[in-house]
Formats: structure tokens, C-alpha cells, sequence
């Protein structure tokens, strides 16, 4: 089995031996899909409908003008400019669109952005995701390959967390588990989740970071309060801000190192992280880090939304970080229902992308970390 520090320095063997067919397994069904594994995707449950129905105050179910469901939220970065159209995830429409763009897989995720971890109490959080996990479940049995889970899992309560994802491993077939980004924008906060790390290291999971906050009980969280003026504008500001916060405690800080059999994925290409590499590298150089890039490289990030709408970025982050760091993903079922569309995603980095850099990150990157979490 590899881990992440032999997968670092040896990406290359390992999709040589894949490719060569070193395995007793194929990886893969014989088919010539378009992508491997879309690798950031969300799932909306009846068992949160359910919950959000009992609710009389934020996070809770509203019935908007038009008839159709909304969820209404606390206020949140990710949950700026009110509520929006909320409905189960169509799981037999997601399968069609998958089928039809050539998606061979998809990772399935809690919807970390709704904050419920900052927003409610943690007892009812622990009863939620664990409802969440319990369904997810079932829809990754039922479709059988088609999908990958995390299990949503509480930044307040890291000792639950632990034991949640050890259930998520040995009983329900999950590969990790999903964690809001912002109990990572300092070392200080990050440090609080050593007991889930810990479980993760022996278990050798995948966390997925989304954007969102994290409960107070979670030291050195940024600000969550937008200025009412141009909030468009200054929401993607923070947000990307929040993001590569994240990106840096993960990457540059020692938190990671006695992690190596971990994996971590960042969303959105970790926002504005690979935009500062050239201030960051010199400045660490600078500070004693003998090889920064080294360690920024330590986390993937994923494309998400940024393939369709600022498919330059993913270029861009190739050139900063590798092609080997990126994994595709397409942000697809946010709001549940049969919303979204992976085409687009997969039409627009066509389009921008060199023939080895698709290769990579919808081929190689995927088959090198499924192989280092012993799965194919």
C-alpha cells in the first residue's frame, strides 16, 4: 500500500506500473470514459429534509414564493444572499448525467457549505451526520461502483468524529470523511483535531475541506460578516481568501507530518493559494524552509467550479503546483434535486488544458490515489 510521502516521490512509478498492468485487478472497467472520478460532488438527504423540517429558526425549511422549498441559513460566507431552492439529491438523474459525459465515478459529500457545524448545537450534529452518513450509505451499496462517500463529520466534536469514521470505514465502505475549511486557517485550530487525524492515519483516509465555517469551540476562525456594499465582489474575496487560509496551515505548517498515510483535498484549487506561490516560496526560503514547494504539495486541490467559470486558474495552478496536485471535480448537486451538469466542466477544461495535463487529472491522479488507498 503507498502513502502520501511515497506517492510524492513516486507518482510517476506508480501510474507506469498501473498502466502496465502490474495489478491482478484492472482499475477501471475496459470502457474509455472522459474522466476517472469527479472527484467534488454534493448529496442532499431526506434524513437532512427531514431534520430541517422540525426547525423553527435558521438552518431551517421555508416555502418561498414560487412554491418551491428553500433552505434558509444562517448567515455564512457560503451562505450569503438568502435562501435557495433546497430539495433531495436525484440520485437516478445524477447517474444519467454521469453516464451521459462519460464520469466513470463520484465522490458523494455532505453539503459542508450549509455550516451546519457552526450553526448547531453539537448533540444535534452528531444525530444528523450520523443519519447522513446511514443514508449515504445505502445509495453507495445500492450503485455499486458508481460512487465514492466521505462521511460528514463534526470539526467540534473531534472524538466523535474519530469514531464516526471508523464506523464510516469498517461499516459503511466510505473512504474518509469531510471537514469544514475554516477549522484549518491556523495551526491553532487545525492542532484541536489531532484525535481525528490520529484515527485517520491508521485508517488511511481522504479527507474532502470545503469551504464553511466551523463551530467557536475551534480557536483562530476568520470573520464571516460580508459589507453589504458590493458583497458580490467581496464574497469571492473572502471566500478565496478563507480558502487559501486554509490551503497554507495545511501545506506550509507541521501539522501534516505525522499524517503521511492522509490524504487531503482542498476545494476550488484551495482559492487564491497557487496565485501566491511566488510571494509565498521566496518568503518560506527566506524563513528556513529548505523546500516549500515540496510542502505545499503535500495537499491536492480540486477544480470544482473553477472549471467552467475560471478554467485559466486551473492552467495557471498546473504550472504552479503540478498537474499531479489537481484532482477533477465539478461542485455538482449543490441545492439537491436533479440540478447540475458535469458537460460543462469537462467541455471548458478540454478546451484549456494540454492533452498531458488532462491525462493527468482525469486519468493518472485519480488511479495513483484510489491505488495508494488500496482501492481500485
Amino acid at each position: 500500500m503507498f502513502n502520501r510521502r511515497q506517492f510524492l516521490n513516486g507518482a510517476l512509478a506508480t501510474t507506469a506500473s498501473l498502466s502496465a498492468g502490474l495489478h491482478t485487478r484492472p482499475l477501471f472497467a475496459a470502457s474509455a470514459p472522459r474522466a476517472l472520478v469527479d472527484w467534488h460532488s454534493h448529496y442532499v438527504s431526506r434524513a437532512e429534509m427531514k431534520f430541517l423540517a422540525t426547525r423553527t429558526q435558521p438552518p431551517k425549511l421555508v416555502t418561498g414564493a414560487d412554491g418551491v422549498t428553500q433552505l434558509d441559513n444562517a448567515t455564512t460566507v457560503s451562505a450569503i444572499g438568502g435562501p435557495g431552492a433546497f430539495a433531495p439529491s436525484d440520485i437516478q438523474a445524477r447517474l444519467r448525467n454521469l453516464d451521459k459525459n462519460g464520469i466513470q465515478r463520484q465522490l458523494l459529500t455532505h453539503t459542508v457549505a450549509l455550516g451546519f457545524d457552526a450553526t448547531l448545537p453539537i448533540e444535534e450534529q452528531r444525530t444528523l451526520y450520523r443519519a447522513f452518513n446511514d443514508e449515504l450509505a445505502e445509495v453507495v451499496s445500492k450503485n455499486r461502483p458508481k460512487f465514492l462517500a466521505v462521511a460528514a463529520l463534526p470539526a467540534s466534536d473531534p472524538v466523535w468524529a474519530a469514531q464516526e469514521l471508523t464506523r464510516a470505514h469498517r461499516e459503511l465502505g466510505f473512504i474518509g470523511g469531510s471537514l469544514p475549511l475554516n477549522a484549518f486557517s491556523t495551526l491553532a485550530g487545525a492542532r484541536t483535531l489531532k484525535p481525528l487525524f490520529d484515527t485517520a492515519q491508521k485508517l488511511n483516509s481522504h479527507f474532502f475541506i470545503h469551504r464553511g465555517p466551523a463551530s467557536d469551540r475551534v480557536p483562530g476562525q476568520p470573520p464571516l460578516v460580508v459589507p453589504e456594499d458590493t458583497a458580490y465582489a467581496r464574497w469571492n474575496l473572502i471566500s478565496n481568501s478563507h480558502l487559501a487560509a486554509g490551503a497554507i496551515t495545511l501545506g506550509l505548517t507541521d501539522f501534516l507530518d505525522p499524517y503521511p498515510d492522509v490524504s487531503v483535498e482542498i476545494i476550488m484549487l484551495g482559492g487564491f493559494f497557487t496565485h501566491l506561490f511566488d510571494s509565498i516560496i521566496p518568503a518560506a526560503r527566506a524563513n528556513g524552509v529548505a523546500d516549500p514547494l515540496q510542502k505545499l504539495r503535500r495537499i491536492y486541490i480540486d477544480t470544482g467550479p473553477y472549471s467552467v467559470r475560471n478554467a485559466g486558474w486551473v492552467r495557471y495552478a498546473c504550472d504552479k503546483i503540478g498537474a499531479d496536485r489537481i484532482l477533477f471535480g465539478t461542485d455538482y448537486g449543490v441545492g439537491g434535486g436533479d440540478r447540475g451538469d458535469v458537460g460543462p466542466a469537462l467541455d471548458t477544461l478540454d478546451a484549456t488544458l494540454t492533452p498531458e495535463q488532462k491525462q493527468t487529472i482525469y486519468f493518472d491522479n485519480t488511479r495513483a490515489l484510489l491505488a495508494s488507498k488500496g482501492l481500485s
